[in-house]
């Protein structure tokens, strides 16, 4: 079902009033995700109300939750074809078109704190030339990220041993995670996230792997009620937002820096209010729906642990020869070293402070663009 609203048209008229005409005063917002998920709430309702906020009305975002113009797998050449003039993309949907973005996925595995990883995603995305050429090379505008907390297996039968991973059908996002599933004789199958909840009432997964907060508002708890207690890796790779070239460059400079400001509003309530926070609350919540959460075995732990260990060295070969980037290792290492920045100076920043956030990703990244410049090619 698709949810459409209008957000700041009634601020707009207030501050501007009729007489003034802008060149482009409305720009649509849509996903194909249901409107109940984290980022629809986040990155589209909240974003556009950051944004006729930070825009004092001068744009206007018609927001599509749920919408069917734009698909999960089509989503990135939608963008660029102006189906919405903002959007996301999950990168490990498209690995071919996205080699670079994706060859940073190798490494999720190793990650912990989603504040840092969207943080670091966005800059590392917004000012690495690998990137940037990747995405103009597509007709899109990169505008902000998003990130997973970690992902647990969420299971129809309880997954706790080596043993009873064998044979297991799972939905596991990106190349490395499959890749441990594989080692350990579990069979890997492809589903959106839409389709998850199908496959596993029919028997076509056996888990898939989401957080507890997205398997909660997916009801995924009426098919699927076991969780193996285990961080399997975290997802990012991909676009936020992406915004239409064509769009972007009618944007005036004002309202270019009002949409990534909202942007950095988004991401940071999205991380601490839609995963941090949210995650606990959904543990609760599906425990009370008869969910069981599995502690992992021993065998399952240490299975995990060491192939984790071992993939910053693993990558590199890997991203060589599957995404063909001959200096894969300089790659890997300028994305650690924004992670390493990121997360020094997150250290000492509750985990419940949205607003710190969202300032600091303003001062460090977005206010260092040339927005007289930046995604006009």
């Amino acid at each position: 079902m698709k949810t459409t609203f209008i957000l700041g048209a009634a601020l707009s008229g207030a501050i501007l009033g009729p007489s003034v005409v802008m060149a482009r005063d409305t720009i649509t917002a849509a996903t194909w995700l249901p409107p109940q998920h984290q980022y629809s709430r986040y990155l589209y309702t909240y974003w556009a109300e950051a944004l006729a906020e930070r825009s004092g009305g001068t744009l206007v975002a018609e927001v599509e939750l749920g919408s069917a113009r734009v698909t999960a797998g089509g989503n990135l050449q939608e963008i660029a074809d102006g189906l919405a003039d903002v959007s996301g993309h999950f990168a490990q949907y498209t690995p071919s078109d996205l080699p670079v973005a994706n060859a940073l996925e190798e490494l999720g595995m190793t990650f912990g704190d989603p504040r840092v990883v969207i943080a670091a995603a966005t800059e590392f995305n917004m000012t690495e030339p690998m990137l940037l050429a990747e995405w103009a090379g597509h007709g899109v505008v990169y505008g902000g990220s998003y990130t997973t907390n970690q992902y647990k297996l969420i299971c129809n039968t309880p997954i706790t041993t080596l043993a009873e991973l064998n044979g297991a059908k799972l939905r596991l996002p990106g190349r490395a995670p499959a890749e441990w599933a594989n080692a350990a004789g579990a069979a890997t199958v492809s589903f959106n996230t839409n389709e998850q909840y199908g496959a596993l009432d029919k028997g076509a997964l056996t888990c898939t792997t989401t957080t507890a907060a997205d398997a909660y508002v997916r009801k995924l708890y009426e098919v699927a009620p076991h969780i193996t207690d285990m961080p399997v890796t975290m997802f990012w790779a991909g676009l936020g937002h992406g915004y239409n070239p064509a769009v972007w460059a009618e944007l005036t400079i004002d309202q270019r820096r009002a949409a990534l400001y909202a942007e950095a509003d988004a991401m940071a309530a999205l991380i601490v209010d839609g995963t941090l926070l949210e995650e606990a609350a959904a543990e609760e919540s599906l425990k009370a729906e008869g969910v069981t959460f599995h502690a992992p075995g021993e065998d399952l732990t240490a299975s995990i642990a060491a192939f984790r260990a071992k993939q910053p060295e693993n990558a590199v070969p890997i991203i060589q020869e599957t995404y063909k980037i001959a200096e894969a290792e300089a790659l890997l290492a300028r994305f650690q070293a924004t992670i390493d920045k990121w997360d020094a100076m997150l250290a000492d920043v509750p985990v419940e402070d949205k607003e710190t956030l969202a300032d600091m990703m303003r001062a460090e990244i977005y206010d260092k663009l040339d927005l007289a410049t930046y995604g006009l090619q």
